[in-house]
This record gives C-alpha cells, sequence and structure tokens, in this order.
C-alpha cells in the first residue's frame, strides 16, 4: 500500500511537471508570433501596375513593405500614401479621399518593379483594420511640375464597409485582429495547452496501470 502511494505521488508529480513545461512552451510560442496582413494591390485606371502591402506589427508601430510591378519608367519616383474615408472604388469614379499617412517613395527599376518599407509609429494592425474609418493604400503616377498630386495606379483596400468587391483583395480577413496581438481561436496559444493537458492524461492513465 505505502509503494502504490508513493508511486501515485511520484506520477502526480511528473504530471505536474509535464503540465508546466508544455504549458511554459505554449506561451513562448504565442509570444513570438507576430501579426501580419499581405494584401494585394489592383490596378487603377488601366495602369497595368499591380503589387502586394504587407503589414507586420512591429516595435512602436506598423511596418509597412510594398512590393510594386508593372511600373512603366525606370527611375521614377511614386509617391504613395493611405488615404482615409474612402475606398479604391470610390477614388477611381474621381472621388476625393484625404490622405492620412504618407509612406516611403517608390522608385522603378529597370524590370519595373519597386519596394519600400515604412514604419508607421503609435499604430497597430487592429487600429489600421478597425471599421471606424474607410481606409486605403494608394500608389501615385509619376509626379507632374508644379506640385499636383498625380493619379493613383494601384490600390487596395484595408476595410471597405460598402458593396462587396470593391478594390479590395485581402488575402485574409479584415476583422479586427485580437487584442494584444493573440492569435485567436486555434493559434498555438491553444493548441499547446491543450496538448499538455492530453499528454498529461496519458500519463496519468499509464500510472493507474502500472498501479493495477
Amino acid at each position: 500500500m505505502r509503494q502504490a502511494k508513493r508511486f501515485s505521488g511520484g506520477a502526480a508529480a511528473a504530471l505536474g511537471t509535464t503540465l508546466l513545461v508544455l504549458l511554459a512552451l505554449g506561451s513562448s510560442a504565442a509570444a513570438q508570433q507576430t501579426d501580419s496582413r499581405e494584401l494585394q494591390l489592383t490596378q487603377q485606371r488601366n495602369s497595368g501596375v499591380s503589387g502586394t502591402a504587407t503589414l507586420e506589427e512591429a516595435e512602436g508601430g506598423v511596418e509597412v513593405t510594398l512590393n510594386m510591378q508593372g511600373l512603366p519608367k525606370p527611375g521614377v519616383e511614386h509617391i504613395n500614401h493611405f488615404h482615409g474615408g474612402g475606398t479604391c472604388a470610390r477614388y477611381e469614379a474621381y472621388e476625393d479621399v484625404p490622405v492620412t499617412i504618407p509612406l516611403t517613395t517608390l522608385v522603378a527599376n529597370e524590370d519595373g518593379t519597386a519596394s519600400a518599407t515604412t514604419t508607421v509609429e503609435g499604430v497597430t494592425l487592429e487600429q489600421l483594420f478597425d471599421r471606424s474609418q474607410e481606409r486605403m493604400i494608394l500608389v501615385h503616377d509619376e509626379e507632374e511640375e508644379g506640385g499636383v498630386v498625380p493619379p493613383g495606379i494601384a490600390c487596395v483596400d484595408l476595410n471597405a464597409t460598402t458593396t462587396e468587391g470593391e478594390g479590395t483583395m485581402a488575402r485574409e480577413t479584415t476583422e479586427p485582429l485580437p487584442k494584444s496581438g493573440g492569435a485567436g481561436i486555434g493559434g498555438p496559444s491553444v493548441l499547446l495547452p491543450a496538448a499538455a493537458l492530453l499528454f498529461g492524461f496519458s500519463v496519468l492513465g499509464f500510472a493507474v496501470l502500472r498501479r493495477k
């Protein structure tokens, strides 16, 4: 009887240690996960220009990387911005959509590609993708003389709330992300603790069988 009690206590200790280790691993994996979104920019006004915008949580803000293709002239600078209060479809219909956040200027390469990265400080992905205001990213044509803002040549909606299909080509949902960068249902923070519990029950079951 004493041996059985000692064995049962040892099994419980092993189970407790296993659960603590696996739960710690789950927390670490969740902490290391970085939230990001990738969007597809489509042409405006038959420009032939397209590309991707990758938005990723970074220290103190959000890192925005544009990778474009189909730009017509090498060496030409293309300004680009976040615009607020409208959609790509409405902009293409010549509705004015104000600039809210300027991004790093793109410079076209010989092959018509261009890349630029900007860290937008003081914001989160959740704020950029929330429904408080429609937002879009717009890449402009070559700047004209006189400082006039050139027309847009590629665009993507972040969170259009109007008619479905108005130029948005998001590869992931544009619903707000979980607060504090959580992984959401089914992410590592949920799956690893669940695995820990299953493993723990296996250890306990084995201990009971040995005891019998």
